[in-house]
């Protein structure tokens, strides 16, 4: 990685490999371009966002996706929550936390990699985690997609495939290449098979409760 600030080493320290890969370099253009209108933001935190950018601009074409979510393990499957920001996806994972204590890993907070192979998807931990920064280098085989939204009752249906894309395409990163885009449009279409789930949730015990019993088919254990 050819880069300028520290901030994006330090950021990256726990995934250091001294295997030889594909070289990134970010360029001065590269984090101008990160700026938003809910800036300034400082230099060094624009750079990590351009960095992430290209290798997920390049991981497509290894059958690998960037899907905004908060991921976590529980009896060795991963399990994506997704929402659109500030719907409370972070808040949902925590009452797992709370409620099912060390059986959870927290694996990424915001910005995991999904893998897409022809046995199964693959969710990655980054050092991409949103503000809290809650991740670790680990990986777990994904059994389960739930979408989430707020509302004044749980409740859980299982969508269709069909269902299912448009909001799974909506929370992944689209690349601006065409080839890129249209390899996107495949893995997503293969994300859509897994078990995907629409959830109308409070926060209350009962939704993770509910949520386990969906997703595993088991009670909570007492």
């Amino acid at each position: 990685m050819d880069n300028r600030y520290e901030y994006v080493k330090a950021l990256c320290w726990d995934y250091w490999t001294q295997k030889s890969g594909e070289l990134i370099t970010i360029s001065k253009e590269d984090v101008a371009r990160e700026q938003t209108d809910g800036g300034p933001w400082p230099a060094s935190y624009l750079e990590s966002l351009a960095v992430y950018r290209a290798i997920c601009e390049r991981l497509v074409a290894r059958d690998v996706v960037l899907f905004h979510c908060s991921a976590l393990a529980y009896r060795q499957r991963g399990y994506l929550f997704a929402a659109p920001s500030g719907t409370g996806k972070s808040t949902h994972t925590r009452l797992w936390r709370e409620v099912l204590g060390d059986a959870v890993r927290m694996i990424n907070d915001d910005k995991p990699l999904l893998k897409v192979t022809s046995e199964g998807v693959t969710v990655y931990g980054t050092p991409f985690a949103g503000k809290e920064g809650l991740q670790e280098n680990s990986s777990a085989p994904v059994a389960g997609i739930v979408l989430l939204h707020q509302a004044e009752a749980n409740h859980i249906r299982r969508l269709s495939p069909r269902e299912a894309y448009p909001m799974l395409l909506n929370q992944t990163y689209r690349p601006k290449d065409g080839a890129g885009l249209m390899k996107t449009l495949e893995l997503v279409q293969r994300l859509s098979q897994l078990p995907v789930y629409s959830m109308g949730c409070t926060i209350s015990r009962e939704v993770v409760a509910l949520a386990v019993q969906n997703l595993t088919g088991q009670e909570l254990p007492s």
